[in-house]
Formats: structure tokens, C-alpha cells, sequence
């Protein structure tokens, strides 16, 4: 009976910590495992989560799941991931290794970047593509703020070797040991970047904001295989 795949894993990564879910064929859930983690908000209120806590965090939620429920991880079908969908994480494609901390979707440090924007006039250009108000709530301007503020971020950037994306892109690349570098729409669909009429990146705003298109996640259904 251990091998028998009974049951489904869920990880829900919030902005307070990381909680992890078994459920059984019946939908019925058998355990949940939290893990908190810290908030680091600095004196201009713009708020930070240490990337690598929520790794370490995610892995110990789902082992003490398994634990408490006396369940085998061979008895584990799938699982999925839902996220805090705004915060974005950046991180070395070669080495896996976070280059700066996770900037939370409360984070205002994107106001500049957006009133520059603003100023240009391509925020009803904005707006039309991607179905969201120009704001420093949403990805873009936060990982524009990365590049420019963060050396690493740019000098990846020029090699290739620069992944930016939301939460879930994170957690799948660590779960993939780096072969998976994905997001699903929704998600991408909060990060002001995505065009919600092609459905892809949008290239023009990307170069508005000043991120290469080419560190952004494969975009797939969200019931895809991400791994």
C-alpha cells in the first residue's frame, strides 16, 4: 500500500509564512504543516522577504507534513503552489542563489519608476495591454528598481544568467534543481509585464520598464506539468 499514490500535496506560500497541505483522493484534507517567516521592513516601510528562509521554510512545512501524517512522499501524486502573486524574486540561473531579497507586494519603492513612466505618458498604453493601473503594487516596477539598483541584477542580466520572476517561479526552479524556470498566467498576469491579448511578455513594456524579456519565466496554463 506505501506505493500507492493516495494523495496530493499543496503549498501555499503567503505573505506571512508557508503553510503545506495533504489532501486525500476524496478531497478531504488530512494535514497542515505552518511555517512563518520573518518580515523585514526597513525605515522607509519598504517591506522584504529573505528568499532563502522561504525555500528552507517550504521544504520543512512539507517534511513535517508528511511526518505528522504518517505518509510516505511516494505516496504523493502531485502537488501544487499557489503564492503571493506581486513579490518577486531574482536570482542567479547558474548557481540558484538569490541575489537580492524577495521585495513584497507592499513594497512602494517602485513609486519613482512609475511616476517616470507616468510622465512619458505610456500609462493608458499600460493599461490597455495588460488590464492594470500603472502602480509600483504590481512586479514591474519593482524588478526595474532591481536593476537598477542591484549590480549583480544588471551584470546577469548581460550574461543571460539573470531569473526574475513572482514566488511560484522560485519555488519551481528550486524544485527542479533548475531545469524549470515557469510561471503560470496568473500570476504572470499581476506583474504588469504580460499583454493580456497575446498572452505572452510584452516586449514594448518590458523595454519601458527596462527588463529584458529574456529573464522573465516560460508562461504555461496553470493545470500544466511544471516539472
Amino acid at each position: 500500500m506505501g506505493s500507492i499514490k493516495m494523495y496530493m500535496l499543496s503549498v501555499d506560500q503567503s505573505t506571512q509564512g508557508t503553510k503545506a497541505l495533504i489532501f486525500d483522493r476524496s478531497g478531504r484534507m488530512v494535514v497542515r504543516h505552518d511555517m512563518p517567516h520573518r518580515q523585514i521592513i526597513d525605515e522607509n516601510g519598504w517591506v522584504e522577504h529573505d528568499l532563502e528562509e522561504i525555500w528552507e521554510n517550504t521544504k520543512e512545512a512539507v517534511r513535517s507534513a508528511l511526518k505528522k501524517a504518517g505518509i510516505a512522499p511516494g505516496q504523493i501524486a502531485g502537488m501544487g503552489i499557489s503564492n503571493q502573486r506581486e513579490t518577486v524574486a531574482a536570482w542567479n540561473r547558474k548557481t540558484g542563489t538569490p541575489i537580492y531579497h524577495g521585495i513584497v507586494w507592499q513594497c512602494p519603492r517602485g513609486e519613482a519608476i512609475c511616476g517616470g513612466i507616468k510622465a512619458q505618458g505610456y500609462s493608458r498604453m499600460i493599461k490597455e495591454r495588460t488590464g492594470l493601473e500603472l502602480s509600483p503594487y504590481f512586479s514591474a516596477s519593482k524588478l526595474a528598481w532591481l536593476l537598477q539598483n542591484v549590480p549583480e541584477a544588471a551584470l546577469l542580466a548581460e550574461t543571460g544568467d539573470l531569473c526574475c520572476g513572482t514566488i511560484d517561479s522560485w519555488l519551481v526552479f528550486q524544485l527542479t534543481e533548475g531545469t524549470a524556470f515557469k510561471t503560470d498566467y496568473s500570476n504572470a498576469s499581476r506583474t504588469q509585464l504580460l499583454n493580456i491579448h497575446s498572452l505572452e511578455w510584452d516586449e514594448e513594456i518590458c523595454g519601458i520598464f527596462g527588463i529584458p524579456a529574456a529573464c522573465l519565466p516560460e508562461i504555461c496554463d496553470s493545470d500544466s506539468i511544471f516539472g
